[in-house]
This record gives C-alpha cells, structure tokens and sequence, in this order.
C-alpha cells in the first residue's frame, strides 16, 4: 500500500506543479493549497470559485486570490495566521496588564498627594485653608480624568480583546476541521493520538482503524466532484452515528477516514466498525443530480493496536488496508 500511495502522492504533485504553471503562479503557501483543494475535489466552495474564475477569465490570476471567498477559504488553515492572532491577543492582554498597572500607579499618587495635603494642613493650622481645598479639588479632578482615560482605554481593550479571542478561536477550530465533512482533519487526528500515547495508562488498550471508500475515483469520474462529495459527507455521518461519541472519527484525505478507539480492544471495534460497513452497503444509491443509479457504497478497513510508536501503528494499518483491498475489498482487516 505504501508504494500505491507514494504513486498516487507523485500524481499529485505533478499535478499540482502543472495547475501552477498553467496558471502561472509562483509555488506559494497560497497557490499550493489552492491547487491542492482543487484537484483533490476538497472544497466544493474553492472548486466553484476556481471554476468560474478560470469561465470568466480564462485562467487564474493574482486578484482570484484577494477575492473575500477566497481568502476566508483560505485564511483560517494556515498556522501563520493563528500566530499572527495570538501575538495580537498577547499584546492586547498585555496592554490590559498594562492599563491596569497605570490605574495602580495613579490611585497610589493620588493618596500620597492627599496624604502631604493633609500633613501640611496639619502642620500649619493656620495657614491658607482656600489655598489647600484647592489644591485638594485640583488633585481630585485630575485623579479622575485620569481614571476616566484608563477606564475607556482598559473597555476598548477588553472589547479588542474579546474579538481577538473568538477570532483566534475559530481560527483554531478550523484549522482542526475539515471543511466538507465538518470531522477533525488528520492533523487534529495525528495530535490526539500522540496525546494519547504520552498520557497513556498502564493496562489500558486503544486501537486505530483507517477506512477507504472503495471504488471512490469511479464515482467522482462517473458522477462528478458534486455527487463525490455527498458521498464522503455520507460516510462521514455513518462512521460518526454508527461509532458513536467515544470514538473519534477524522478525515484523513482523499477518501479516507481515520477512527480512534479508547479503551477498546481491536475486535470490539472489528465489530462496530463491521456493523457500520453492513449498514452503508445494504442499499443502492442513487446520484440526485442526474438519477442514474451510483449502486452500493462500500468502505474497506485495517485495524491496529495503538502502540507507542505512532508512525508504526499507522503503518500497520495502512498494511491491513492493503490487505482488505487485495482480498476483494468492502470488509475489515486486523493487523
């Protein structure tokens, strides 16, 4: 299966190499991803913009990129830019902090001033009364404005602040989620598991599977990228309802999803992960755009311990992959 997929992977790069030639665009973050979603099929969204782009104009250029849907497709998935968030929530808080030291600091003159005021009155009875009160209304009225100033500066940063935070919140969830499916993406899934493995218990067992719709690049070519993508978004919701809550269920690309089993022996998730296999395959699916008939769904799986090598239980899932594919596919291997 590995050297399938670096097959298919040297596909894609040429791929990609090509789209960015023709469109003659310089091999940035922002052109690789587009390319990538584009060929891959991954957002419908980016697909459409692209096409009517290329109806329109004839090719892609560099004002395709600055258009809104683009770069709010593009924006929230790049690591740079939830630095880029967190640096400015950081110095936010951090003029907060800032803010508040200040309304410390002026409060703290203010009763030191009070404090001389009332010495001097005490030390000279009969001195300038008007003079002091004065003075003393004069301290007063600068205490606060000053407090005034900081409290409107600390409300706007708070409300900055506030903004940021949900920003940079939503920037993180979707750096996490894959876009059609709404599931966790691989790399979301890939930090679970080694979270996993660095917090496991001892005696405890969890198990990985990897499922790959069978026959997948048979519809997208048959049926269209429209009818492929409610195909992956169907298996979605049948792996995450038929798996249930404990399990997570991620995206792993292309037509592949990755399943986390906690606490879970391997055939205990053979099982489920069979009852759900039955299930998607027991009818026949029609595409709703043109009626014709799409027939029955099937997914092939490889099961594996999670062991505390990460990249060595992947492998060996991907092996048991394999081998449910040669076997005939639409069942399950255990590695």
């Amino acid at each position: 299966m590995t050297s399938v997929r670096r097959a298919a992977a040297r596909e894609t790069f040429a791929r990609i190499g090509a789209f960015l030639d023709a469109h003659d665009f310089a091999p940035t973050v922002d052109h690789f991803h587009v390319a990538r979603c584009y060929i891959l099929g991954e957002d419908i969204a980016l697909t459409r913009a692209v096409d009517d782009h290329i109806r329109e104009h004839g090719r892609l250029d560099a004002a395709f990129l600055a258009r809104p849907v683009v770069r709010e497709l593009l924006g929230p998935l790049h690591p740079e830019r939830i630095a880029e968030l967190a640096d400015a929530l950081a110095a936010r808080l951090a003029e907060s902090e800032t803010a508040f030291r200040q309304g410390q600091a002026a409060a703290s003159d203010y009763e030191s001033a009070l404090i001389a005021e009332a010495a001097a009155v005490d030390a000279d009875r009969d001195g300038d009364a008007d003079g002091t009160i004065k003075r003393l209304l004069a301290l007063t009225n600068d205490s606060i404005a000053r407090t005034r100033q900081l409290a409107d500066q600390l409300r706007e940063t708070h409300r900055e602040t506030n903004r940021l935070r949900r920003t940079l919140q939503e920037a993180r969830r979707a750096a996490d989620e894959d876009h059609l499916t709404g599931l966790p993406n691989r790399r979301c899934y890939d930090r679970r598991l080694v979270a996993l493995v660095a917090s496991r218990q001892p005696g405890s067992d969890h198990c990985i599977a990897l499922c790959d719709v069978d026959d997948f690049k048979a519809i997208n070519d048959r049926h269209g990228h429209e009818t492929g993508d409610r195909v992956l978004k169907l298996v979605a919701r049948k792996l995450t309802a038929g798996l249930g809550a404990k399990v997570l269920v991620a995206r792993h690309g292309g037509e592949e999803f990755a399943c986390l089993f906690e606490d879970c022996r391997p055939d205990h998730a053979f099982a489920a992960l069979d009852r759900v296999r039955g299930k998607l395959g027991a009818r026949s699916l029609i595409d709703q755009n043109s009626g014709d008939g799409i027939g029955r769904l099937t997914f092939s799986a490889g099961i594996a311990m999670l062991g505390d090598d990460v990249a060595a239980t992947m492998r060996a899932a991907d092996a048991a992959l394999y081998s449910a594919k040669r076997a005939g596919k639409d069942r399950i291997v255990i590695a």
